[in-house]
């Protein structure tokens, strides 16, 4: 839970200090959580997402579906390290974490009608930013929680 809300840190802060670069309404906890919503009524592909009536609920939709992906794929990669009988730390995490954006940027995106990597969003430069920022934040947040781990 501490990499994605390091995660989130990031982006709020990186959309704050340069909006011109990482603020885009197009990836926020609502058009996530619309998103998330409409998979669980078995709607895989929107023209899109940002456009549609909005869900009830979708901003709690929308992190309570971040939070859940952001703790299984640390938990992906806290055991992947334990069987490989590596201690990853910052370098190792932040890599992971910027693999992990191959998610919203090829599978994500396109379902939400903003195509791959966003560049049919009509916003790709900063939703491709922000998205790279905040996983890259995600893995070192994940390598930093795993170097500071003691073996038991």
């Amino acid at each position: 839970m501490v990499a994605t809300v390091t995660m989130d840190a990031a982006m709020v802060l990186a959309a704050k200090l340069a909006p011109g670069a990482f603020a885009s309404d197009k990836i926020g906890p609502e058009m996530i959580g619309r998103w998330a919503a409409g998979l669980c009524r078995g709607r895989w592909r929107h023209d899109d997402v940002s456009a549609e009536t909005p869900v009830r609920g979708e901003p709690w939709i929308g992190l309570a579906a971040h939070y859940f992906t952001g703790i299984t794929l640390t938990l992906v990669f806290i055991e992947a390290a334990r069987r490989s009988g590596r201690r990853p730390g910052l370098a190792g995490g932040t890599a992971y974490g910027l693999a992990t954006a191959v998610l919203p940027l090829l599978l994500m995106f396109p379902s939400m009608g903003y195509g791959c990597c966003g560049l049919r969003s009509g916003d790709a430069r900063r939703v491709v930013g922000s998205m790279l920022l905040g996983h890259a934040a995600f893995g070192a947040g994940i390598g930093l929680w795993m170097a500071t781990r003691r073996r038991g």
